[in-house]
């Protein structure tokens, strides 16, 4: 689990940058935009002025949208790979008889917290999607323990 979570965390912190440049590409578009509402003269002189028009406004709000759902699909892939392999781990212990909880397991449940606690703006976003998708009955209590005790937090 420790190259693809690493492989997963490095594509959502490029991800999230992403998105962030973004947000303030478009911010400064629309914010010239209405600057140049205000300005007197033709609409070419404005676009000109500024070189911002409603389809760099357009554009830019296509790109947003995309890296929001990218960084969605990136959420619901590192959080399904945690469910996957604390589940698997779950199984062969109770299988074999031996404890789960294992310095490994602790380490795993762990750094499910931290994702969460780490990007709670962004995954508060998404918490019925998480909640309906991976999150459900279906999942061992002990997974699912982390994922109520963060939903708490917001209560």
């Amino acid at each position: 689990m420790h190259i693809p979570y690493f492989n997963d965390v490095a594509r959502l912190c490029l991800t999230r940058s992403q998105l962030f440049q973004v947000q303030k590409e478009l911010a400064d578009a629309q914010q010239k935009t209405e600057k140049s509402g205000d300005k007197s003269g033709s609409e070419d002189e404005m676009q000109d002025i500024d070189g911002v028009d409603e389809e760099e406004i357009e554009r830019l709000q296509e790109r947003l949208e995309s890296a929001q759902s990218e960084q969605k699909k990136l959420f619901l892939v590192i959080f399904q790979r945690f469910i996957m392999v604390l589940t698997e781990h779950l199984g062969r212990c109770e299988t074999s008889g031996k404890d789960f909880n294992t310095a490994w397991y602790r380490y795993s449940i762990e750094r499910l917290q931290q994702i969460f606690l780490q990007h709670h703006s962004t995954v508060t976003k998404y918490l019925d999607t998480l909640e309906n998708l991976l999150f459900t009955s279906d999942t061992d209590a002990h997974i699912l323990q982390v994922f109520q005790q963060f939903c708490a937090l917001r209560a």
